[in-house]
């Protein structure tokens, strides 16, 4: 994103350039703080964040076409990669909560054994 936005007006360097910058940014920042928590419950959090990170871009992304700041070809080409992201980020969001429910279900399993 840092080289996309590069070819946007002078105008736009501290405003959709920089919002873009930075919700690009967001999205793997969000993703290693969740990988790094201890609990399921807390990495989801931090996913879900990025995925609304990855939506912000891509919105960005469209306000840029349809100002013209960029063309049709680029604008196609970053939004299929934020969309790849963005399905990426929801596996990854669906596997965390089935890891939740499979250790709740061991738990449920290893408490009535024990009875």
């Amino acid at each position: 994103m840092a080289i996309l936005v590069k070819t946007f007006p002078k105008k736009e360097q501290y405003a959709l350039a920089d919002d873009l910058v930075r919700a690009a940014r967001s999205v793997p920042a969000n993703i290693s703080e969740g990988w790094g928590r201890l609990f399921p419950k807390e990495k989801i959090v931090f996913y879900n964040i990025a995925n609304g990170s990855i939506e912000e871009c891509s919105n960005h992304l469209t306000e840029a076409y349809n100002n013209r700041y960029i063309d049709e070809v680029k604008y196609t080409l970053y939004q299929k990669k934020a969309h790849v992201i963005a399905v990426k980020i929801t596996n990854l969001i669906t596997s965390t909560r089935k890891r939740i429910k499979s250790s709740a279900a061991q738990r449920r399993v290893s408490k009535e054994r024990s009875l």
